[in-house]
């Protein structure tokens, strides 16, 4: 019996790998260094004879034995991982997922209110960019997607953001120079692309910066380098708190929406009723 199964550590880390496209990132959630997920890899290309990944000098990319193992362990893994949920003792805790900007700069920031309005319920943040399909990740509640309505009759629009640029209270354009702009560029942009910011500000009156996330975009213009080109519902927290202001000489446009989907495994729970309430009550507010 399974006498052709390799080690079942070497399969989670390769799926874990396969997922993030990133053995550095692997590497954090297994808790490792990249080295060892690395070495555990080639075993695992070592005992199927067959290589996973293309390895290149700063990516990694699945091979066509790569992309069929990968399938084949995401199925099985959260097929077992949905398993497990009925027995965890954890599993009254109510596992938000969202993107990895959304997370750091709108709901980490909201933890401890959140926490005196649900003394009795331990909210936990699942921060990815990948799409979670919730009849797969059964362990997740709410799912919050950030991009264009699909037609889905099971997702609520929760807001639908501005973007526009910010800077710190104190920033003054510098004088005999272009202020400098800083803006999101996701490199992968296949499943999003990227918002069409061009059409709306004039590229020439600026020297443009680049970054892949928001949250390195709004920390740019925090510490006074110049303006951030982002969404009013990611500033919020940094504008609330009087760290940031809107720059008056971009005026703002519609960029994408947010949705949130619930889980059909807990329909019933009204903790996770009462918390997507006040999440389409509190993003509503940025409006």
């Amino acid at each position: 019996m399974l006498k052709n199964l390799p080690s079942l550590n070497n399969i989670k880390t390769f799926a874990i790998a396969a997922h993030l496209m990133s053995f550095k990132e692997a590497a954090k959630v297994l808790n490792v260094t990249p080295t060892a997920v690395s070495h555990q890899i080639k075993a695992l290309e070592s005992h199927l004879r067959v290589p996973l990944f293309e390895r290149h000098t700063r990516a990694i990319k699945l091979t066509a034995q790569g992309q069929a193992l990968a399938k084949t362990c995401f199925d099985t893994l959260n097929t077992l991982d949905n398993a497990f949920v009925e027995f965890s003792p954890h599993q009254q805790d109510l596992l938000i997922s969202c993107c990895n900007s959304f997370a750091a700069l709108w709901l980490a920031p909201k933890m401890g209110i959140i926490t005196s309005l649900f003394p009795h319920q331990k909210v936990v943040i699942c921060a990815s960019d990948k799409l979670i399909n919730l009849n797969e990740d059964k362990h997740i509640d709410i799912a919050l997607r950030y991009g264009h309505s699909q037609s889905n009759a099971e997702e609520t629009c929760l807001v639908t953001e501005q973007i526009g640029g910010y800077c710190s209270l104190n920033y003054q354009p510098p004088v005999g120079r272009k202020p400098v702009l800083f803006v999101t560029h996701w490199r992968d942009d296949e499943g999003l692309k990227n918002i069409p910011w061009k059409n709306h500000v004039d590229e020439n009156l600026y020297e443009v910066q680049y970054f892949e996330q928001e949250h390195f975009v709004l920390q740019a213009a925090l510490a006074g380098q110049g303006v951030a080109l982002v969404s009013n519902v990611l500033a919020r927290s940094a504008v609330e708190c009087g760290w940031l202001k809107q720059y008056k000489n971009i005026s703002s446009f519609v960029g994408y929406s947010y949705w949130s989907r619930k889980t059909a495994h807990r329909r019933n729970s009204s903790e996770l009723h009462q918390f997507s309430n006040w999440l389409e009550k509190e993003l509503g507010r940025t409006c």
